[in-house]
């Protein structure tokens, strides 16, 4: 095994050590049938461990797979889903079509009622989305439907058309996550911490900080789910979610360190998992702060300083390799053939920041949302090492993520110079996934200001046909590359750690949905 950054043997070592010291402590939960041994029986709670503090159940939020978003799709549903291979499938809509390319119709399923009996119609469906469309709504899924939606209106009592300013030819895919509610419940609900959905489960109780409490929904039209009741526990920390496995506490924890999963091997409880995954994850740069990181010499200049391959090798057990100089990756994308990776190449690094007119007085913030990937905080140590090797300082701040997405959202002047973040697909040539790395998001990896990019991403999600899309996304891919408006790494792991007697199929995309947990 390899190592070009300062002290990495030292750092694989204590992480190796920690796992250890883990597995001492609590070593008799794991060994036979005591503890955490045996089959979940029929009145089992399952209980499920994710990684990152809730910000809240509110349907016209986004969410994160590995926080609030698992929980709110097992209470709300949307007119479309996707299913574990990135397909769209029908939800609360059985069918749509697309007459013209500026309009849209979907057909409700019948017989379907939220938890407390109010029936699905289609003046529902489009209050929502007339709600996210309101110029006052600041919510990431408003001002990404505000983009290409003049305005939906229902059309019967079982039809939902959608009026188009711009040609979306995966619509469909796109509203995998708009959840529905009622008008009533919004108005007089708490949307944070309580729920109205047509989803199969209800929530009964959610703690931000520790987790959340649902039972099966009596009133569910589809599919009956395999555990009556389902417990989320918020399990931040790395050593936290491997002491619960160890004392059987959980049946799935997600977001383990890669070597953390070597000492559940033999284990005859749990079963571990280490994928990639649909998301890349990259080092978001701030370029709208100014400074040194405006200067794209200095943004290469990082991309060079960079080893990827040794940090996956040292780090991430080799699960992954190297993005090549872009955010789209397999399976759900094909790479533009024509653009490359930014090999390591320190000589290179030092001399674009000489040329930059830079000699060891670059100094960068670096922040990692606590608890949210795998290996994050040793990830981090390493970057910024090799970057002191080329003469640019970065220190680490780890932040919760409630506290981080705050700050993230907030004015650019406040935020991070750079951020340790994921960002992926969820369906085949989803063309939105550029979004959060444009001007025109309110994600937390939308610091920068590029019109051209900007003005190619537009194009690309109103082309009318594939051909024309993949070309302006060539086109994109290696405007972003030149411009490096992002660090390219690799992309993310997705590992966890099953109880055996569940049947799980892990999503590419790192959902975790109760729904979707059976008895073998």
């Amino acid at each position: 095994m390899r190592f070009s950054f300062s002290g990495g043997r030292r750092l694989i070592a204590a992480l190796a050590v920690g796992a250890s010291v883990l597995a001492a402590g609590c070593g008799s939960a794991l060994g036979g049938d005591s503890g955490a041994g045996g089959a979940p029986d029929a009145n089992h709670t399952l209980t499920l461990a994710l990684s990152r503090q809730f910000t809240g159940v509110n349907p016209h939020n986004g969410g994160s797979p590995d926080s609030d978003g698992s929980v709110k799709a097992t209470v709300y549903e949307a007119l479309t889903a996707l299913d574990p291979n990135g397909q769209v499938q029908p939800r609360l809509a059985t069918s749509w079509t697309n007459p013209t390319p500026l309009e849209w119709r979907f057909t409700l399923r019948e017989g379907v009622s939220f938890s407390d009996g109010t029936p699905l119609t289609a003046r529902e469906v489009a209050w929502n989305f007339g709600e996210l469309l309101d110029p006052a709504t600041k919510s990431q899924l408003g001002a990404q439907l505000k983009i290409y939606t003049e305005s939906v209106s229902a059309e019967g009592a079982n039809v939902v058309v959608f009026h188009l300013k711009l040609p979306a030819i995966d619509l469909p895919s796109r509203l995998w996550n708009f959840y529905i509610t009622t008008q009533r419940f919004w108005d007089t609900g708490n949307r944070n911490t309580q729920a109205l959905g047509t989803g199969p489960y209800v929530l009964n109780s959610i703690d931000l900080e520790n987790g959340a409490e649902l039972t099966a929904n009596p009133a569910y039209w589809g599919t009956k789910p395999a555990f009556e009741h389902v417990k989320y526990r918020v399990l931040p920390s790395e050593a936290a979610r491997v002491s619960a496995v160890q004392t059987g506490e959980v049946d799935i924890a997600l977001n383990l360190d890669p070597l953390s999963l070597d000492q559940f091997s033999g284990n005859k409880t749990y079963h571990s998992t280490l994928s990639d995954s649909s998301w890349v994850q990259v080092i978001s740069i701030n370029t709208n702060k100014g400074g040194p990181l405006a200067d794209v010499r200095v943004r290469q200049a990082l991309n060079y300083a960079i080893d990827k391959k040794s940090i996956i090798s040292g780090l991430l057990k080799g699960a992954v390799s190297p993005l090549q100089g872009q955010v789209l990756a397999p399976p759900f994308y094909e790479p533009n053939p024509s653009v490359g990776a930014y090999d390591y190449n320190p000589d290179k690094a030092r001399a674009l920041l000489a040329e930059a007119g830079h000699s060891g007085d670059v100094v960068l913030d670096l922040d990692i949302p606590s608890g949210t990937y795998a290996a994050g905080t040793a990830i981090g140590q390493a970057v910024a090492q090799q970057a002191a090797a080329v003469g640019i300082k970065i220190r680490i701040s780890e932040t919760p993520f409630p506290a981080w997405l705050a700050r993230q959202n907030g004015p650019s002047d406040q935020a991070a110079d750079l951020v340790y973040i994921g960002w992926g697909g969820y369906y085949k040539n989803g063309w939105t996934i550029f979004d959060p790395f444009t001007g025109k998001s309110r994600y937390p990896q939308s610091n920068i200001t590029d019109p051209v990019f900007d003005d190619l991403i537009n194009r690309l999600q109103a082309a009318t046909d594939p051909a024309t899309a993949r070309d302006l996304a060539d086109q994109a891919t290696a405007r972003y590359h030149d411009q490096a408006e992002t660090v390219f790494l690799w992309p993310g792991t997705f590992s966890a750690l099953v109880r055996d007697g569940l049947t799980w199929t892990p999503r590419t995309t790192r959902y975790l949905y109760a729904q979707e947990v059976g008895r073998a």
